[in-house]
C-alpha cells in the first residue's frame, strides 16, 4: 500500500506541476502584457484635483521593451516614449507643467527639444543629441507630421457646451521623451508629471468630471493599473461621489480622507478606464472656469446607476453561468475525490494479508500460475505475471516428471535414448569434453518423457493442474511441429517463427490459469471503483481548466480544478486491483509465509531432511514469486556442499536443481563477461546469444561464482511477437437590488465593489506607445 501510495503521488505531484505550468502560461501568454513588443508592466497614478478646475498627474511607470527587428530582420532600437491625449473646449483644454524623471538610471530629462522622428537619426547621433530629453507636440495630422505645441499658448477656448460643435474643436498633442537607444529592456521605469487645465465643470450644486487616463485608443497592453485620486481640502468621502467604468476586473476603495483608490487588471489593447467623480460645491470651489447654472448630481447619479445596471444585467447571466462551473466543479469534484481515495485506501485494506502466518514451509496448496496471481495481490513481486506463471508451471511440469531440462542444443544429445539417460552420466560425458562444455552453455534441451506423451491417463497420474497440462500441451504441438520430443530452444523458436495459429494454443494456456484462478475464489477485481472515481476526478479537473482557460479565467481554472485533477490522478493510480476474499486470506498467508521462509532458509537452524526434498518445489514457487536469484543464494549458503560435484551425484541427481549447480565449473570456466553467461537452468532469467525461449535459462554468477538469475520471462512474447476571478463573479450573479425597492442594484457613488462598463470618453483619452 505504501508503496502504491508514494509512486502515485510522485507522479500525481509531477502531472500536476506540469499542468499547473501548462495552464499557467496558457492563462498569461494570450493577454499578458510582455507578449506585446511594448508593455507597460505597471502604472500608478496619483491625481490631486484643485479648486481651478485642474488636475495634477503624476504618472509612475515601469516599461517593458522587447527586442524587435526591421523588414530586413535587423534589430530595431527603441529610441522615444510617447503619450498623445485629445484637448476638447468642454473637458480638457490644455497640458502644461511638464517633467519626466528617467527613475532607472536617476536622469531628470529637464531639457525641452523639437519633435524628431527616430527612424530618421543614426544611434550615435540620436544618443549624443537627442536622448535625455522630452518634448510635446501637435499631431492632430498625424504622428509622422508633428507641429510645435506651446503649451499655456497652443490651448483650446474653454467651452460650456456639449454639443457637436464643440467636440470638433479638438488637438491631439503628444508628450514625449527620447531615450538612449535601446535593444530591449525588462524594466525602465519613469516618473511623468504634467497638468491637465479645465477638466472639471462647475455646477450649482457640485463640481464633476470625467477624466479617462487611457482610452480604446490605446494599444499597449498594461499589466496592473493603480491610482489615487485626491480632492481639494475639506472634500470627505460624505460629499463626493465617484465611479470607475472599466471592462477589466478591478476594485476600488475610499482613502481615509475621502480620496479615491482604484486597480485595474490584466490591460488589453483597446481597453478604456475612467473616474467619474463629483463633490459638493464649496466656496473654495468658485475658480473653476467651465460653470452650467443647472443641478447635477441626481441626474449623475441616476446616469451612473442606470450603465451600473445595464452592465450588470448583461454580466450576470455569464457570471452565473461561471459560478454554476466553479461550484459544478467543486462540488462534483470533491464527491469523486472522496469516493476514489475511500475506494483506494479500502481497496488496500482489504488486499492485505490480515492472518496469523509468519512462515510455511510446505506447498501452499494451490498452482503454481495461480500462486504467481496471487502473490501480486498481496506483496507486488518483479517480473511480469504473465512470465512468472510460465516460468513455474514449466518447472512444476519439470518436478512431476512430465519433462527434462538439460544444457546444450538436442544435438549434443544426438544418438542418446533421451528418456532413459541419467543425469550423472550426461554431466560426465559433458564434463569429458571442452567443446561439449562450451555448447552445454548456448542454450537448453527440453525432453517431453514418455509418462507425459503415451497417453492422457498417464498425465491424469502424474497429478497435473489444469494450467500445468495445459502447457505440457503447448510442448506438445511444439514438439510435432519440431519432429521430435527432444527439442533445443534455438529449434523451437525456428518452429514458432511462422506459426500463425500459435496465439491459438498459447490462449488455451492463458484460459486455463484463468479459469484455474477464478475457481480458487481467492480474490475479487475491485480496482474499477477507485479507477472510476479517480479517471472521472481527473477529468473534471483538466475540464475545468480547459473551460476556464475558453472564457478567459484560467486562473480561477487552475484553483478550482487543478487539486480535483492531482487527487483524481493519484486516486486512478493507488488502488489495489483486487480484494482477497475469505479464501483467499488462508492461501494467501501460505504464500507470503513460503515467500518468507525461502528468502531467509539460511537463517533457519532446524532444517532438516524435509527441506532438502522440498528444493525443487521451493524452486518453483519462487520462480512464481519472482524470487529465484535470492532462493538459490540461500540455499547455496544453508547448504555449501552443493558446490561439490560429487556431492550432487551422490544425494541430488535427481533433483530439477542438479544441472544449475553442477555446471558452474563449466560456467566459471568459458564465461566470455557477457554477465549472463550460460542460458539454461531453471528460471534463468540471461537472454543469451541464441534469443527465443533458449535465452530464458541461465545461469548468471553473482555471487561467489554461484548465483542464479530466474526469469524464463520471454515466452509469452516469443510465442505472440507476430500477433498481436471568484469574488466577481458572485457579485455579478447575484439578484439586483436596492434598498427603494426599484430592482436597480448600484453603488450610488459610493466608489466601492470594483468598477463597471460605463461610457468611455472622459478628458485626455490616453493612447501609449513606442519608436
Amino acid at each position: 500500500m505504501a508503496k502504491r501510495f508514494i509512486r502515485a503521488g510522485i507522479i500525481s505531484a509531477i502531472a500536476s506541476l506540469v499542468m499547473a505550468v501548462f495552464f499557467g502560461a496558457l492563462t498569461w501568454a494570450p493577454n499578458h502584457v510582455y507578449e506585446s513588443d511594448l508593455s507597460y508592466r505597471t502604472l500608478d497614478y496619483d491625481v490631486t484635483a484643485d479648486t481651478s478646475g485642474d488636475l495634477t498627474v503624476t504618472q509612475h511607470i515601469d516599461v517593458k521593451m522587447r527586442e524587435r527587428t526591421d523588414g530586413d530582420d535587423n534589430v530595431k532600437p527603441w529610441k522615444q516614449l510617447y503619450q498623445q491625449y485629445t484637448l476638447r473646449g468642454n473637458n480638457l483644454t490644455d497640458i502644461t507643467d511638464i517633467s519626466v524623471t528617467n527613475v532607472t538610471d536617476g536622469i531628470n530629462y529637464a531639457q525641452q527639444t523639437e519633435p524628431k522622428y527616430p527612424d530618421d537619426v543614426s544611434d550615435s547621433a540620436w544618443d549624443s543629441d537627442y536622448a535625455n530629453r522630452w518634448y510635446i507636440a501637435d499631431v492632430t495630422a498625424g504622428a509622422s507630421q508633428p507641429k510645435p505645441y506651446t503649451p499655456g499658448k497652443d490651448g483650446l477656448a474653454i467651452s460650456n457646451g456639449t454639443g457637436t460643435g464643440d467636440t470638433a474643436a479638438t488637438k491631439i498633442i503628444e508628450i514625449g521623451w527620447n531615450i538612449p537607444a535601446t535593444r530591449k529592456a525588462d524594466s525602465m521605469k519613469f516618473d511623468v508629471t504634467f497638468i491637465m487645465h479645465d477638466v472639471m465643470t462647475q455646477w450649482n450644486d457640485v463640481a464633476d468630471f470625467q477624466w479617462e487616463p487611457f482610452g480604446k485608443s490605446n494599444p499597449v497592453p498594461i499589466g496592473t493599473v493603480t491610482g489615487t485620486v485626491h480632492f481639494p481640502e475639506g472634500i470627505t468621502k460624505n460629499d463626493s461621489w465617484a465611479w470607475l467604468h472599466t471592462e477589466r476586473t478591478s476594485e476600488t476603495s475610499r482613502t481615509a480622507d475621502g480620496g479615491l483608490k482604484f486597480t485595474a487588471y490584466n490591460i488589453h489593447s483597446g481597453d478604456y478606464l475612467d473616474v467619474v467623480a463629483a463633490y459638493a460645491s464649496t466656496p473654495t470651489s468658485t475658480g473653476i472656469s467651465r460653470v452650467r447654472k443647472t443641478d447635477r448630481l441626481d441626474a449623475l447619479k441616476r446616469s451612473e446607476a442606470e450603465q451600473e445596471r445595464q452592465w450588470q444585467e448583461g454580466q450576470r447571466t455569464a457570471a452565473r453561468a461561471r459560478l454554476a462551473l466553479w461550484i459544478a466543479t467543486v462540488v462534483i469534484g470533491v464527491a469523486l475525490c472522496a469516493w476514489g481515495l475511500y475506494a483506494s485506501i479500502t481497496s488496500n485494506k482489504r488486499s492485505k494479508y490480515r492472518g496469523p502466518i509468519e512462515y510455511w514451509r510446505d506447498q501452499p496448496g494451490i498452482s503454481p500460475a495461480s500462486a504467481a496471481r496471487l502473490i501480486d495481490v498481496v506483496d507486488k513481486t518483479g517480473g511480469t505475471q504473465s512470465n512468472r506463471e510460465l516460468t513455474a508451471t514449466l518447472l512444476s511440469l519439470a518436478v512431476k516428471k512430465a519433462l527434462a531440462i538439460y544444457p546444450g542444443s538436442s544435438d549434443l544429445y544426438r544418438g542418446i535414448d533421451m528418456s532413459r539417460a541419467t543425469p550423472v552420466e550426461l554431466s560426465h560425458m559433458i564434463a569429458a569434453d571442452p567443446g561439449r562444455q562450451r555448447a552445454a552453455l548456448s542454450t537448453s534441451t527440453i525432453v517431453l518423457l514418455p509418462a507425459a506423451i503415451d497417453a492422457v491417463p498417464n498425465r491424469e497420474q502424474l497429478g497435473l493442474s489444469d494450467s500445468e497440462d495445459a502447457l505440457l500441451n503447448l510442448l506438445t504441438v511444439i514438439s510435432h511441429r519440431v519432429g521430435c520430443p527432444v527439442f533445443d530452444f534455438n529449434q523451437m523458436r525456428l518452429a514458432c517463427r511462422d506459426w500463425e495459429d500459435g496465439y491459438i494454443e498459447l490462449g488455451k494456456f492463458t484460459t486455463a490459469c484463468d479459469i484455474e484462478y477464478v475457481r480458487l475464489d481467492a480474490s475479487r477485481s475491485r480496482g474499477w471503483q477507485w479507477i472510476l472515481a479517480g479517471v472521472l476526478a481527473a477529468v473534471v479537473g483538466f475540464g475545468a481548466m480547459i473551460a476556464n482557460l475558453v472564457i478567459g479565467y484560467g486562473m480561477v481554472g487552475l484553483i478550482t480544478g487543478l487539486p480535483v485533477f492531482a487527487v483524481g490522478l493519484f486516486c486512478s493510480m493507488s488502488g489495489a486491483m483486487h480484494e482477497l476474499t475469505a479464501t483467499g486470506q488462508e492461501i494467501a498467508g501460505r504464500c507470503l509465509g513460503l515467500k518468507r521462509y525461502m528468502q531467509d532458509f539460511s537463517n533457519f537452524t532446524d532444517r532438516g531432511a524435509a527441506d532438502l526434498a522440498m528444493w525443487d518445489w521451493y524452486m518453483v514457487y519462487a520462480a512464481a514469486f519472482g524470487i529465484s536469484e535470492r532462493v538459490m543464494r540461500e540455499l547455496a549458503k544453508a547448504y555449501p556442499q552443493v558446490s561439490d560435484p560429487d556431492w550432487l551425484d551422490s544425494n541430488a541427481s535427481d533433483s530439477m536443481v542438479y544441472w544449475t549447480y553442477r555446471s558452474h565449473t563449466w560456467h566459471d570456466r568459458y564465461d566470455d563477461g557477457r554477465g549472463s553467461g550460460g542460458q539454461w537452468g531453471p528460471g534463468g532469467s540471461g537472454n543469451g546469444g541464441n534469443g527465443g525461449l533458449a535465452g530464458q535459462f541461465g545461469a548468471t554468477p553473482l555471487f561467489g561464482g554461484t548465483s542464479y538469475a530466474p526469469g524464463f520471462s520471454d515466452l509469452g512474447s516469443q510465442l505472440s511477437s507476430g500477433f498481436a476571478d471568484i469574488t466577481s463573479t458572485i457579485h455579478a450573479a447575484a439578484p439586483s437590488y436596492d434598498s427603494g425597492g426599484s430592482g436597480d442594484f448600484s453603488s450610488g457613488g459610493s466608489f466601492s465593489g470594483g468598477g463597471f462598463g460605463g461610457s468611455s470618453g472622459g478628458s485626455g483619452g490616453g493612447s501609449f506607445g513606442g519608436r
